[in-house]
């Protein structure tokens, strides 16, 4: 992250698994009339790739945090699939 602009920075690799997931979700009509869930979606998976490339784990905490971002991503994608 740069300090003066304090914007998280992703990999072409993080970009590119972003795009493509992003790409897949606007294929599908079903998750296309769910811009809340996909935009909610899309943010989550970029907020684990970020805690997945921190240093330490902070005390336990980033760990934790990224189960919970775990979970919240599988709870998304079964809602998409739901209304879908």
């Amino acid at each position: 992250m740069s300090e003066k602009t304090k914007t998280p920075t992703l990999s072409r690799r993080e970009v590119a698994g972003l795009a493509a997931g992003a790409a897949a979700l606007a294929a599908s009509p079903a998750l296309a009339a769910q811009p809340h869930m996909t935009n909610a979606l899309a943010y989550c998976q970029t907020a684990l790739a970020e805690l997945r490339r921190a240093n330490n784990n902070k005390g336990g905490h980033r760990k934790t945090a990224i189960k919970h971002l775990e979970h919240v991503i599988y709870q998304i994608k079964e809602g998409i699939a739901h209304a879908s």
